[in-house]
C-alpha cells in the first residue's frame, strides 16, 4: 500500500505546547484521480503562527482538526500527476503540512509553481523569498514607511521576519534598534546593520532601550507583545506607526493577555496601529520576491536561516522555537541533509 509518514495533532495544547500534543502516524495515500497530483514534501517551514492554528478559537484560518496533520507551509515535488499544468517533477509551494506525501485533488489556485534559479538555495523560497520576506516587506515598506532620520524598533529581531525587517528598515535609511535574546543573537542582529540591539535577557533591558532611543521611536515593527511592547509604547513619538505582526509572548498562554496596560497612549500620541496578515498581500508576492532577490544579488541583504533534517525533528524544533530557538528562518529538510551540510545561520550563497 502507498503510505506516508505524518505528524498529527493528538490534543489541543493547554498553555505551552509540548510533545504529547503531537502523534506520529503512517497514513495511506490514495490514488491520483483525474485533475489531481501526488506530491512529496521537500522542505517544511516552522513558524510561530502554527501555534495559533492549534487552538480551537476564531482566527484567520480554521483550527487544525484533532487527528489531522499539522498545518505548515512548505515546498514539494510533484511525483505523480493527472493534471497537465503540474507534470511530474514540478516544484510547488503551499501548505504541505507535517507529512511526507499526499494527494492534491485540485492544485490550481492553492499551489504555486516555482521555477527556482540554480544559484538560489531552494529554502530561500520559504524564507526571505517566500512568505517570511513578504511579511517583513509588508510591515516595513507598506505600513511603517520609514524614512531617513526615523528611529525604527524591531522586536523579535533575530527571528525569521525580524532579520528581514531590520535590513529593510536599514535599507530605507532609518536608525534601527533590534531586540533579541542572548549575546550571540544580538551580535548577529548587529551584523545585519542594526545601530543598536537590546538583549531581552538582560535584567537592565528597560534602561538599555531608553538609552538606545534618546529621541523616541517613530516606527515599531512588533513581533512579540508583552512587557517590551508596553515599554516601546511609552517611547513612541507623536504620530508614530506600529506594524503589528505578531504577539508571540502570549501564544503559549491558556488565556491571551488583555493587551498593553498603556493602550490609551496610542490615542494621546495619535499612533497609527495596523495589524496585518501576510495572506492579505499575496497579490504582491511576485513583485516583492523579485525586489528582495535583487537586494540579495547585489549584496544589500542576507538570508538568515537554520535548516534541520528529518520529519522527526519537527515537534521538538517547533516547541523550542518559543524559548531559545535557532536564529532566522527555521526550516526542516525532509531529504535528510544533516545540519553539518548546511550553514546554520546563513546560506553559503551569502558568503560568496
Amino acid at each position: 500500500m502507498n503510505t506516508s509518514q505524518q505528524i498529527v495533532l493528538a490534543a489541543r495544547p493547554h498553555g505551552h505546547v509540548n510533545s504529547a500534543d503531537f502523534r506520529h502516524e503512517e497514513a495511506p495515500v490514495p490514488p491520483v484521480e483525474e485533475g489531481g497530483i501526488e506530491i512529496e514534501s521537500l522542505l517544511i517551514s516552522i513558524d510561530p503562527a502554527i501555534r495559533g492554528w492549534l487552538d480551537d478559537r476564531p482566527s484567520y484560518l480554521p483550527p487544525v482538526a484533532i487527528g489531522a496533520p499539522i498545518r505548515a507551509l512548505g515546498i514539494a515535488r510533484v511525483t505523480a500527476s493527472r493534471n497537465d499544468e503540474f507534470p511530474p517533477g514540478t516544484i510547488v509551494r503551499g501548505f504541505v503540512g507535517w507529512q511526507q506525501r499526499q494527494v492534491i485533488a485540485t492544485p490550481a489556485g492553492t499551489w504555486q509553481k516555482l521555477d527556482p534559479a540554480q544559484d538560489v538555495p531552494l529554502e530561500h523560497h520559504l524564507g526571505i523569498l517566500g512568505m517570511t520576506g513578504l511579511t517583513a516587506w509588508a510591515g516595513v515598506n507598506d505600513i511603517l514607511q520609514p524614512q531617513l532620520g526615523h528611529t525604527v524598533l524591531v522586536s523579535g529581531a533575530s527571528g525569521a521576519v525580524g532579520t528581514v525587517a531590520v535590513q529593510l528598515a536599514k535599507h530605507a535609511g532609518a536608525y534601527v534598534i533590534g531586540i533579541a535574546g542572548g549575546a550571540e543573537k544580538c551580535a548577529m542582529v548587529t551584523s545585519l546593520g542594526a545601530d543598536a540591539v537590546i538583549d531581552r535577557k538582560d535584567r537592565d533591558w528597560p534602561t538599555q532601550l531608553k538609552r538606545a532611543a534618546p529621541n523616541g521611536i517613530d516606527r515599531l515593527f512588533e513581533n512579540a507583545g508583552g512587557p517590551m511592547f508596553e515599554s516601546a509604547i511609552n517611547l513612541l513619538n507623536d504620530h508614530a506607526r506600529i506594524a503589528l505582526c505578531g504577539l508571540i509572548d502570549g501564544y503559549n498562554l491558556e488565556q491571551r493577555p488583555a493587551g498593553p496596560s498603556n493602550f490609551g497612549m496610542l490615542l494621546t500620541k495619535r499612533v497609527l496601529t495596523q495589524g496585518f496578515i501576510v495572506l492579505d498581500y499575496m497579490d504582491r508576492a511576485n513583485e516583492v520576491e523579485a525586489y528582495l532577490a535583487n537586494l540579495i544579488a547585489s549584496g544589500q541583504m542576507r538570508a538568515v536561516q537554520t535548516v534541520l533534517s528529518s520529519l522527526d525533528q519537527l515537534p521538538d524544533a517547533f516547541i523550542e522555537s518559543f524559548t531559545n530557538g535557532h536564529p532566522g528562518k527555521l526550516i526542516v529538510d525532509l531529504q535528510g541533509k544533516t545540519a553539518s551540510e548546511r550553514s546554520m545561520t546563513e546560506s553559503a550563497a551569502n558568503q560568496k
